[in-house]
């Protein structure tokens, strides 16, 4: 008996040591997956900020496609700013956060598009399909969805930039044209019926209207 106590004595010490290591691996992999976790509001922030201001200058594809540590998406994203990106320091380090989470060395080979991102993290409801009646356009909203979203490509005021001047263009007395384009893209515009709602659209548009 006595043997048997001096015996398990000798033991309690290798098996706390176990039980302590095993208790920091588990820690370990749990902020390992912490790093690699992004809340679906902050996801959502982030693919329309990609879909707003990168995709003005080069295919989302091409984020997508990255598997990169840390520090070179830091780059990277200072890179983009330097050369015209319109990214305020907080969308920066909201953007950061997106793509250090989801593309990373050890992400899988396939992921999402930014089109699907946007599709899996929309709200409730997603955007209004549908409409009582027609849709009456706040042109003071519209100025401030429009800075945000849109001003990166078509200028400050919509005088123009990459894209062509909106003030007085043709196209918002044509409203079938200018829907569709918003709504599904045309040429090197992408859709944006994943990121506005129809109301917002409607605000844009009388914005526009009242320039």
């Amino acid at each position: 008996m006595e043997e048997a106590r001096r015996e398990r004595g000798r033991w309690s010490p290798v098996v706390g040591g176990l039980v302590l290591l095993l208790g920091i691996a588990a820690g370990t992999a749990a902020q390992e997956d912490d790093k690699h976790t992004i809340e679906p509001a902050q996801a959502r922030r982030a693919v329309t900020l990609i879909h707003a201001r990168c995709a003005v200058c080069h295919t989302t594809d091409l984020i997508v496609q990255q598997r990169l540590p840390p520090d070179r998406w830091q780059v990277t994203v200072e890179k983009m700013m330097h050369w015209g990106a319109d990214l305020s320091k907080d969308e920066a380090a909201a953007l950061l956060q997106f793509v250090t989470t989801r593309y990373h060395p050890g992400a899988p080979d396939h992921l999402p598009s930014i089109e699907e991102e946007l599709a899996m993290t929309a709200p409730a409801g997603g955007p209004s399909t549908a409409s009582d009646g027609p849709l009456v356009g706040v042109s003071a909203r519209g100025a401030e969805i429009f800075a945000r979203n849109c001003q990166a490509c078509h200028g400050e005021g919509a005088m123009g930039g990459a894209g062509p001047k909106l003030v007085r263009n043709k196209i918002l007395k044509n409203e079938g044209a200018f829907w569709e384009t918003v709504l599904h893209g045309r040429g090197p515009m992408p859709a944006w019926s994943a990121v506005l709602s129809h109301q917002e659209i409607a605000d844009i548009h009388a914005w526009l209207a009242s320039r």
